[in-house]
């Protein structure tokens, strides 16, 4: 009798036990299984393959063949060093370079002020004004100097001319002083080939009717970068000069430059110039040291780190939902869905 109540108790107790084990099961499982956690992935657009996720995941859930990988366009790199300042890892190594102007070759125009950091360029203070005098005789030299400048002075009238209803045919007068034999006698009165003419104004005072009419210039002063190429470069004293510059010579404070080599282009005296460093050595990454973060690329002015970018995926069979992949990643691009 009592072995059969034993039996019977036993029999119980391990009905129980396997009912509760049945029970369980979809709890020991819920680690797999969707209705439980939710399922991580990788946002693709932000993902910039650096690789952390990888290290953290203990089950090999992370698919990731290669670690995306950055380098340097040596034609396009100017050594400003912005990459080289943020990378944490010290991983790029950049001869960082300085630029100076030369004073003598400077004209003071101003275009390298508004594409350089700011404060980084000094120039003299104060104003010129520039303007056309009544002796300028319309020759022209100071447009092609200011071409390359401002572009503030023009034609207004781009030749000599002869008034033929003012001529009294004594053209022996201003052609004997036309060096470029320009002025000859048609039909008894003169005419100016305007060809050869190069509107030196000789001509002019010769004529007592006014019967030449010269070349004539405008200056515009908005446009006017008091270069003082005009000025220098007039020889009848057609360009007036008023005003002046104080201060110091044109320099580049080298605590401000953010060495990036805008102002090179723009410099059309060539008057700004680069000096390397005496132990320069090419830009480069060491790839052993990059943790490919990707934060140098976007800093670049230039355009000169090349990203070869791999993305991450999550292969979700082996994923146990624990979250380490999403709390490592520095730009929140795994997300629980």
């Amino acid at each position: 009798m009592k072995l059969n109540t034993y039996q019977r108790r036993e029999f119980l107790i391990r009905a129980l036990q396997g009912t509760a084990l049945l029970l369980t099961a979809p709890v020991l499982n819920a680690c797999k299984d969707d209705w439980l956690y939710a399922s991580y992935k990788v946002i693709q657009t932000d993902c910039n393959g650096c690789g952390k996720c990888l290290i953290v995941c203990s089950y090999k859930a992370i698919i990731l063949p290669n670690l995306s990988r950055y380098s340097i366009i040596k034609t396009k790199c100017t050594d400003c060093g912005i990459c080289k300042y943020a990378c944490k890892e010290n991983a790029i190594s950049i001869s960082t370079t300085d630029y100076m102007i030369k004073s003598s070759l400077c004209t003071k125009c101003g275009k390298c002020i508004p594409v350089c950091a700011p404060g980084s360029i000094k120039l003299p203070t104060g104003s010129l004004k520039y303007s056309i005098t009544s002796s300028c005789v319309g020759c022209g030299k100071c447009v092609d100097a200011c071409f390359s400048q401002g572009k503030a002075i023009s034609y207004t009238v781009s030749g000599y001319s002869i008034v033929t209803s003012k001529c009294h045919g004594c053209v022996e007068r201003c052609a004997s002083v036309c060096t470029d034999n320009a002025i000859t006698k048609v039909n008894g009165k003169a005419s100016i080939n305007t060809s050869k003419c190069t509107k030196c104004g000789k001509c002019l005072p010769r004529c007592n009717y006014a019967a030449i009419t010269r070349s004539a210039v405008e200056l515009i002063q908005s446009k006017c970068t008091q270069c003082d190429k005009c000025y220098l470069i007039c020889k009848y004293n057609g360009i007036k000069k008023e005003g002046a510059l104080s201060g110091t010579d044109p320099h580049i404070e080298q605590s401000e430059c953010t060495r990036c080599g805008k102002c090179l282009p723009v410099c059309p005296e060539d008057a700004i110039y680069k000096v390397l460093p005496a132990s320069y050595s090419d830009p480069v990454i060491n790839t052993s040291l990059c943790n490919s973060c990707g934060i140098c690329a976007p800093l670049c002015p230039q355009n000169a780190i090349d990203a070869e970018i791999y993305k991450a995926e999550i292969d979700q069979k082996k994923c146990y939902r624990c979250g380490k992949c999403e709390d490592i990643c520095p730009l929140d691009a795994i997300e629980n869905s």
